[in-house]
């Protein structure tokens, strides 16, 4: 047993120097530059650099194997090393059936580090492009600072919603996310679905070729969630773009927020699904019943042909654990509310997941979660900027987590004035003063007010929590139930 946790100690005690030394050595190398390394407190440092690289991947997967089956060799040879009293009844099969056992030991994390290296290597190589930075053309930063000379990270998240009865692919989730890459403050802009006007920015192929485009080709209406239709229907206007819709809906974003969107992620509804349920679910405080199915049955043009039935409820409760079928329902319904109440719970659950998914849960349902990944992500980001959004990750974890909807009564859907978009846009990344103390008070300021649209005309309702927008990025979570 002693020759199992430390290598070559057994062999060393049979008298098997040349043996036992052979195996201790490297043991003690290994042990003792991980000791070194931890002590400086550059592991997690040196690991995040090396170990989101493919090469190096790939190579720690074929030394874990070795290292398993040398281990193992160890083992076996401690054991023959050092049998003695051969003739006591019942010594060979307890000692065979320990020697079983400590192999299993030296085997299953010997398996499971080959497992994750893989695993890992394959992610990396299917999912994240390779090659130079696809922000600026070239990696940024250095070793110490990653993201040197880069103030904030503009960073499109999409949520595809594509089905057998849909055409196409449409975008039901759009939200910018800008990161401040010094203190990891970030504010999530929700862009509704059904923002209308000419969103592209000005003198783009896309700007000019819209306005005409948008109606005859069928893409069901100038929202900013037939974006990505229209860019698969005139890939002209996207050269060199993997993927048209894609671009169309980053392009799209930017001109909306008139900010330059950095890198794009795109999940299908599938997909998220599978993240929640890989994280083992997340928790939601849900203050009403919430329909799951409903809403409208649309043409290829815009007409509303029927209606899709309700097929259940997610029930009021409070910090209640939603599956991914569940959490994918409460982001997404929009039967018996609105828009602005289903963006609301949106920013709910990025909040939800940023405070409750640890490091550790990642580590554990990283093998589901790489696996749904290559299934269902799409990103442009580069797998050479790995470790920056690692060490980023970080700083948005500890940091204030900001949110600033473009819904109705603050902006007028129907004709959206984009110039008070930027202004608004650009005044929510200022960071918030420190908090007053409690005697003390603040007025808020409030833009002037903007003609409403239209209700709704998909049969729903305001919900009842819902809060009017004050123009002001504020806390994710101050719009969730308590």
């Amino acid at each position: 047993m002693l020759g199992t946790a430390v290598p070559g100690a057994g062999l060393l005690n049979a008298r098997r120097r040349a043996l036992g030394w052979l195996a201790l050595v490297p043991f003690a190398l290994v042990l003792g530059a991980a000791a070194v390394l931890w002590g400086t407190g550059r592991a997690v440092d040196v690991a995040q650099r090396y170990l989101l690289d493919a090469d190096v991947l790939l190579g720690l997967a074929v030394a874990a194997a070795a290292a398993g089956l040398a281990w193992c060799a160890v083992v076996v040879g401690t054991h023959v090393a050092q049998r003695r009293h051969r003739g006591v009844r019942g010594h060979r099969l307890a000692s065979s059936l320990l020697v079983v056992v400590l192999l299993a030991v030296v085997v299953l994390p010997a398996a499971t580090a080959t497992r994750y290296a893989l695993v890992s290597r394959s992610l990396i190589t299917s999912l994240f492009p390779s090659g130079q930075d696809a922000a600026s053309g070239e990696p940024t930063g250095t070793a110490r600072d990653p993201w040197q000379g880069v103030p904030r990270v503009n960073v499109l998240l999409v949520g595809a919603d594509t089905g057998a009865d849909r055409i196409g692919t449409r975008p039901d989730t759009v939200i910018v996310a800008s990161i401040n890459t010094v203190t990891g403050d970030t504010v999530i802009f929700g862009l509704p679905r059904q923002l209308s006007g000419n969103f592209f920015p000005e003198g783009t192929p896309a700007a000019q070729a819209w306005p005409d485009a948008c109606e005859a080709n069928g893409t069901g209406g100038c929202w900013l969630n037939a974006a990505y239709l229209f860019g698969t229907q005139n890939p002209q206007l996207f050269p060199g773009a993997d993927d048209p819709g894609l671009a169309a809906t980053e392009q799209a974003a930017a001109g909306v927020v008139g900010l330059d969107i950095d890198y794009t992620a795109m999940v299908n509804l599938t997909g998220f699904q599978d993240l929640i349920d890989a994280m083992g679910g997340i928790r939601l405080t849900v203050d009403r019943r919430i329909p799951i199915g409903g809403g409208e049955r649309l043409s290829s043009t815009g007409r509303v042909i029927g209606t899709y039935p309700v097929t259940g409820y997610i029930e009021p409760g409070r910090d209640q654990l939603l599956d991914g079928y569940h959490a994918e329902w409460y982001a997404r319904s929009r039967w018996q509310s609105n828009n602005n109440d289903r963006m609301d719970r949106q920013r709910c659950l990025i909040n939800a997941a940023v405070q409750q998914y640890s490091v550790l849960d990642l580590a554990r349902a990283f093998p589901q979660l790489a696996a749904s990944a290559e299934r269902d992500v799409t990103t442009d980001i580069p797998a050479s900027r790995l470790s920056a959004f690692v060490d980023l990750g970080r700083k948005v974890k500890e940091a204030p987590l900001r949110s600033l909807s473009f819904t109705e009564p603050l902006v007028d859907t129907g004709d959206p004035d984009y110039d008070q978009i930027h202004q608004l846009v650009q005044q929510a990344l200022v960071p918030p003063p420190p908090a007053p103390s409690p005697s003390a008070t603040t007025p808020s300021v409030t833009p002037s007010p903007t003609t409403s649209s239209p209700s709704p005309t998909d049969g729903s309702t305001p919900s009842p929590t819902e809060s009017t927008p004050s123009g002001e990025a504020v806390d994710a979570s101050s719009v969730c139930p308590s």
